[in-house]
């Protein structure tokens, strides 16, 4: 008996919430509040990063041992490939291998420039090349 209660009296609650009515408020072009309150910098959604965590501390710690340049793999959108390899040597990269049909461009660029490269229009993805160990993989 004492669950039936229990289960009615969470049926009433989860009810009567659901029939609340949500606040009204008007907006008009240019003003910058919201329902909610003004709209702040974290309220507004952000765009996943083009480089990845792991991408950013390869890209610091080649800036800590002072190297100048830096690989960089990057994927593009349909069809921007040629487009994004002509942005990223007007910022100062060596464009080494393009390929259009899958959207991929590979790049030595300066470390200084990574940030402004990252933000070239056309690129979905970054990807920072490291430098793989010589150990054997002989078994």
């Amino acid at each position: 008996m004492r669950g039936l209660v229990v289960t009615t009296a969470l049926a009433v609650l989860v009810l009567a919430g659901c029939a609340a009515q949500p606040e009204t408020a008007t907006w008009s072009i240019g003003t910058p509040t919201s329902p909610t309150g003004p709209v702040t910098v974290s309220s507004v959604p952000v765009p996943p990063a083009k480089l990845s965590p792991q991408g950013v501390r390869v890209l610091e710690q080649a800036k800590r041992d002072g190297a100048r340049t830096i690989g960089l793999t990057i994927s593009t959108e349909r069809g921007k490939a040629d487009e994004v390899a002509a942005s990223l040597r007007g910022l100062g990269a060596t464009v080494e291998a393009t390929d259009a049909a899958i959207g991929y461009v590979r790049v030595t660029a300066p470390v200084e420039s990574v940030a402004k490269m990252t933000a070239v229009d056309g690129i979905s993805r970054v990807d920072v090349d490291e430098p793989l160990s010589n150990v054997d993989p002989t078994p």
